[in-house]
């Protein structure tokens, strides 16, 4: 368990110390032995040491968190929780210099991005699965957060803390796709006092300003707030593309007694950017005879092309101990989301290899929100040996989304010498792609944490969920069609303790997500269920700062959509998907002076079975999962030569070919450098972060096209703090 020292130095000037008889006795006959008075006693400075365990929720020093409540909702070690679980914390975004949840988690075992230079959804790849905001994968303390992918991105610097859970993961948290789960935990008000002051200035035009404060509001600090904002004005690589941002987020928390805290959680967030719509395979990934597209080509049309989206969200955590034993949880929260989406897209090239064959414009605004709560009560006692904490709780989630659209005509486009500003055609409203799709949520789930003899450690958990699916079309919104469906779900996990820091683990999870639609015979579709065994092991001795950890998994999904062999017009449950691996993790300190994280992660992950109509899909990788993925994090602190405020850090990462997911072609493997140097004198931090150091040209990814990754970028930052 981590501990952080808290130092009080009392200095005490007394003529008689109170409670000290030896010291009276001796004044005493100081007395009658002198006319005068004794001079005052100076004691020797007194030292208390108060070790303090990390909050769960809260910051950690370094790379290598000790605790976390994303794995059991209750505060538990990392090393007694039987599934892995990976934690960046705010050091790490900071060193980084981390602009997306994909970028803080690319060091991370097993993690790929879906689209190299996105800056309008958070869609990643975990465990060969994809992690999507509409399929229940993203959570903000402890709650689903946004239904829709186009929803907007998280701002890395409003976090504390990104912790992704790996693997089937419903028990807890309900509806969610089997690849795991990403919650991310807000930065809170603190009653230490916090202020600090950023600036950046870089690459591709970027100027960015941005802060952190906090502190008590009253000498009995029952009350603290916390306001962290940024501001950024910046261009992108791929050419008429913005990217800036306005972010704020103030926080106010009420702690009245030590058992009880109300803390509010509101941000607002408004990005301006454009979508970088996919390339064609031939001139990326594929030869040719015109060479290669450029990476910073742009298929869109300069005015036109946007992604306007302001998102908000106000909620509440509530926590009350009853006693030592027993503790109740709520929170709740709004969020809101619009965007305004306007998109030009190409499909395929003329004979001449460099004109895009069709080339048209979709007119689109999105708008979602929703509603979570999640209420769960813990209590823990003895049996014997056996010291359980046990948590039962229900959550409940509903949120609504609906995009308009309308289609435009849209000049060819010369990919290699291209020519914009010839016009589009009026818009034409899309009735088939206008839509609305709504869901309700309900879960009860109950867990039992057992410790034996301080030794053993057993998880059993369960949960029933019911959800409530509907879609409509958007211009004839009475007529909603709408299905009923409810899981079962369960966890259990094997954990065994030794003195040294070393803990095995075994564990069986499941998930589930509902699907919407009906099959052939106007039935409503089961939920797609996904059901994973892991076997692993951690390292980490109480009060270190080191944590290495492996596993081994299996991870299957079933009830997967697929066309129905009797009637291609609709879709059938034949399809399944497994996934296996090993993953590797190290997040370390070596000596006094060194940090390091090392990732390395097998995976294969295929389709077991298709339809009927597509034999040849049945034993296919899954598009955009390497089999091999490494990456290596080193920074140096050069106190050892008189030089404490100098650290610097080099990273590689090697990210292993992979398959296009819905294209022919293979994506050639690739390996990035990057590196970072800081100077820290008194209040004043300098720092230089340089990303793809050796501005390598490469295809990050390819689903329906292929996607350039961001070339050369280098960050400056000036931090004050006081």
């Amino acid at each position: 368990m981590a501990t952080a020292a808290g130092a009080v130095c009392f200095g005490l000037a007394m003529t008689t110390p109170a409670g000290a008889a030896d010291a009276d006795a001796t004044t005493t006959a100081q007395a009658t032995t002198t006319a005068q008075a004794p001079a005052p006693a100076t004691l020797t400075p007194v030292t208390v040491t108060a070790n303090r365990e990390e909050d769960p929720a809260g910051h950690f020093d370094g790379f290598a968190a000790h605790r976390s409540g994303t794995g059991t909702k209750t505060d538990t070690p990392l090393i007694e929780t039987p599934q892995s679980i990976s934690v960046v914390g705010a050091d790490e975004i900071r060193d980084l210099k981390a602009q997306s949840l994909t970028d803080a988690l690319g060091y991370v075992a097993g993690v790929a991005r879906v689209e190299g230079q996105d800056r309008t959804t958070d869609t990643i790849t975990s465990r060969g699965f994809q992690l999507n905001p509409n399929t229940g994968n993203f959570l903000r303390d402890g709650t689903k957060l946004t239904a829709n992918p186009y929803d907007g991105q998280q701002e890395p610097y409003g976090l504390e803390r990104i912790e992704l859970l790996k693997g089937a993961s419903s028990v807890l948290y309900g509806a969610a796709a089997p690849g795991g789960i990403v919650n991310t935990i807000s930065k809170r008000p603190t009653v230490e006092p916090l202020r600090e002051l950023n600036l950046d200035v870089g690459s591709f035009d970027r100027k960015q300003l941005y802060g952190d404060f906090a502190g008590a509001l009253d000498q009995e600090k029952k009350w603290s707030y916390r306001l962290t904002f940024l501001g950024r004005d910046a261009d992108g690589a791929v050419d008429f593309v913005r990217d800036n941002r306005l972010y704020i987020a103030p926080a106010l928390k009420w702690q009245p007694t030590a058992d009880t805290s109300l803390t509010l959680l509101t941000q607002y967030q408004r990005d301006r950017t454009t979508y970088v719509y996919g390339l064609p395979t031939e001139g990326t990934i594929l030869p040719n005879p015109n060479g290669k597209i450029p990476r910073n080509r742009f298929v869109g049309e300069p005015g036109y092309d946007k992604f306007d989206s302001t998102q908000y969200s106000v909620g509440y955590l509530f926590e009350h101990a009853f006693n030592e034993q027993t503790k109740l949880r709520n929170s709740v929260r709004y969020y809101h989301s619009d965007n305004d989406f306007p998109s030009i897209w190409i499909s395929g090239l003329e004979p001449d290899m460099r004109t895009t064959m069709f080339r048209g414009a979709q007119d689109r605004k999105d708008r979602s929100y929703g509603v979570t709560m999640d209420t769960s009560l813990q209590h823990e006692f003895v049996t014997g040996p056996v010291k359980h904490t046990a948590l039962f709780g229900f959550d409940y989630t509903y949120q609504q989304h609906q995009t308009v659209r309308a289609d435009r005509d849209a000049a060819p486009l010369d990919l290699f010498t291209p020519t914009y500003g010839l016009g589009l055609g009026d818009p034409v409203p899309s009735s088939g792609a206008s839509w609305r799709d709504r869901m309700s949520l309900l879960g009860v789930y109950a867990q039992d944490q057992m410790k034996i003899n301080d030794r053993l450690v057993l998880l059993a958990g369960l949960r029933q969920d019911w959800a409530t699916t509907g879609q409509a079309a958007y211009y004839d919104s009475t007529s909603w069609n709408n299905t009923s469906s409810s899981a079962t779900t369960a966890r259990a996990g094997l954990v065994y303790l030794f003195d040294n820091g070393i803990a095995p683990y075994l564990s069986f999870s499941q998930s589930f997500v509902p699907e919407n639609g009906r099959d052939r015979n106007s039935g409503s579709f089961k939920p797609s269920r996904g059901e994973q065994y892991e076997a692993g092991i951690r390292y980490q001795p109480k009060n270190s700062s080191i944590l290495l950890s492996a596993a081994i998994y299996q991870l299957t999904q079933t009830n997967v959509l697929v066309t129905d062999p009797e009637d291609p017009t609709f879709q059938t449950q034949l399809g399944k998907v497994r996934s296996r691996g090993v993953e590797l993790e190290a997040r370390t300190r070596i000596g006094r002076y060194t940090n390091l994280i090392a990732a390395y992660a097998y995976t294969d992950a295929r389709t077991l079975q298709s339809s009927p109509l597509t034999p040849e899909l049945d034993g296919s990788r899954t598009g955009g999962v390497p089999y091999n993925q490494v990456s290596l994090w080193m920074d140096y602190n050069f106190g050892a030569f008189g030089l404490a405020g100098l650290k610097i850090g080099a990273g590689v990462r090697y990210v292993g070919e992979t398959r296009g997911t819905f294209i022919e072609g293979s994506v050639p493997a690739f390996t990035l450098f990057d590196a970072m140097v800081s100077y820290t004198t008194g209040p004043w931090r300098f720092a230089v972060n340089a990303t793809n150091l050796g501005d390598k040209n490469y295809v990050a990814s390819c689903t329906y096209g292929c996607f350039y990754g961001e070339p050369r970028k280098v960050i400056g930052t000036v931090t004050y703090k006081w």
